[in-house]
């Protein structure tokens, strides 16, 4: 065999294996994901690739929903009103947080107060965002000084794909942000507790971003916005209450209709070329043969605030929000609200639940980074720490106060012909004073009127031993 033929053998060899190794590779891409086979063996797979199992929108409607949600919030009233509502329900008062350790709290009040994170105005409006738009990014940056975090944003409309574990698609890993050119970006690790075991920052949260979503399957990552739905729905009423108003100056005008009897057509144009229109307070006389008339459009208000106040009750319904929280449907509609509002309290506490716990997460995330960094100690950083939410449904102290007399006396009385124990008594009326916004300890008052009152002390005694 000439040097020739060995040549070519050899490229031949090297230009086949080439093939064939790109050849399984491409097969082995092509798998369906419930195969469960990571293609780079990077421990994960990604939830999108044409899977049956995939439940994300596509990603032109995701686009889409992003773009529609600022624009709604820009341009409708309605839409930044409901918007702005839950927000005010939400976040009546600030979120305060409490650390068990004094120097555990030094690290979480300067997180908040610091002026790029500024969390008391930035959270509430990143929360109506995360209705508003479904989901969050917010890459962090930590100072490798002392693990102060420093928390960014990134446009949800930016993120180019989301990857989850390959053995749980609830875990999501890593965060992947469209490039300037429309291509891929930044690759973002999620924020999750450490698992590896010779990590530094084992059992602690570390990562490059948070991402929170909402109304998403557990099989998809991706976010949906709380009025995805309703987005038509806001903006045909909102047309339609325009169209009408915009027309509604034709309610103020009329024509004159003048009915010449016994004219011909030539006869009347020469009548009117002689006319004018006559002024407020100005003489007019004619005789028989003539009829005057002012006629107005008829543009049926009636038909027009039924089908407006259907939408708009439609979409409150929708929402769960009462009417008369959207100002209108009078007392009587207030009333209603007022006794039947169990519903749209239920549903504003059930988001505020989802609220604390990415409050918390942020909080846990800046104790561990601060632990991870030498600034806390393990225990200091564990010791613990409450997320404090604003009250959203305050209880009517007019109506409770008014009610309190009977109800002491049913009380007393109750305790006098020992149908109740005195214990259960203070409990109770501890319960009561509790819905009037202040918290009494019912043991920690019994023990103090047993200080001031020595046999009260010793009925307190027997009762315990009873």
């Amino acid at each position: 065999m000439g040097i020739k033929e060995k040549i070519v053998r050899f490229l031949a060899a090297d230009v086949i294996e080439r093939e064939v190794t790109a050849g399984v590779r491409r097969a082995k891409m092509s798998l369906p994901i419930m195969a469960d086979y990571d293609p780079h063996g990077e421990g994960y797979r990604r939830l999108s690739g044409g899977s049956p199992q995939r439940r994300d929108l596509s990603t032109l409607n995701q686009e889409r929903m992003f773009e529609i949600g600022y624009f709604m919030f820009d341009s409708s009233p309605m839409f930044k009103g409901l918007a702005e509502l839950d927000k005010k329900f939400l976040f009546s008062e600030p979120v305060t947080v409490q650390c068990t350790d004094e120097k555990a709290q030094e690290v979480v009040d300067a997180f908040r107060d610091d002026p790029v994170n500024n969390l008391d105005i930035d959270f509430p409006n990143l929360m109506m965002w995360l209705s508003i738009l479904g989901e969050q990014v917010w890459p962090v940056e930590v100072n490798p000084a002392n693990g102060h975090v420093t928390l960014g944003y990134a446009d949800p409309s930016t993120v180019k794909d989301i990857i989850v574990s390959a053995h749980n698609v609830k875990e999501i890993v890593q965060v992947e942000l469209y490039g300037r050119t429309g291509g891929t970006g930044r690759k973002l690790n999620a924020i999750r507790r450490d698992a590896n075991g010779g990590s530094k920052t084992f059992g602690r949260l570390n990562g490059e971003c948070f991402f929170f979503a909402l109304n998403h399957p557990p099989n998809s990552p991706r976010g949906r916005s709380d009025y995805l739905t309703l987005f038509d729905w806001i903006d045909s009423l909102e047309r339609y209450g325009y169209n009408y108003l915009e027309r509604a100056e034709l309610l103020l005008n009329f024509i004159w209709d003048i009915q010449l009897k016994g004219m011909t057509e030539e006869e009347i144009r020469d009548w009117l070329r002689n006319q004018a229109p006559p002024n407020p307070g100005a003489l007019r006389a004619h005789n028989e043969n003539v009829e005057w008339g002012a006629v107005a459009p008829d543009l049926k208000a009636h038909d027009y605030r039924s089908g407006f106040d259907m939408g708009k009750g439609f979409i409150l319904g929708a929402l769960r929000r009462p009417e008369s929280w959207f100002g209108g449907g009078g007392k009587a509609y207030q009333t209603e609200a007022e006794q039947f509002g169990q519903v749209p309290v239920k549903d504003l506490e059930e988001r505020q639940l989802l609220i604390k716990f990415i409050y918390g997460q942020v909080i846990r995330f800046v104790l561990d980074q601060a632990a991870v960094h030498g600034r806390l100690t393990e225990q200091q950083a564990d010791a613990g720490f409450t997320v404090n939410m604003p009250e959203i449904s305050r209880s009517d102290t007019t109506a409770m106060t008014n009610a309190m007399p009977q109800i002491t006396t049913s009380l007393s009385l109750a305790e006098q012909n020992t149908w109740i124990s005195t214990k259960t008594a203070r409990r109770l009326y501890s319960f009561l004073v509790g819905m009037l916004g202040y918290d009494i300890d019912p043991e920690e008052e019994e023990r103090e009127i047993g200080k001031q009152r020595p046999e009260d002390q010793k009925d307190y005694e027997k009762m315990l031993e009873g």
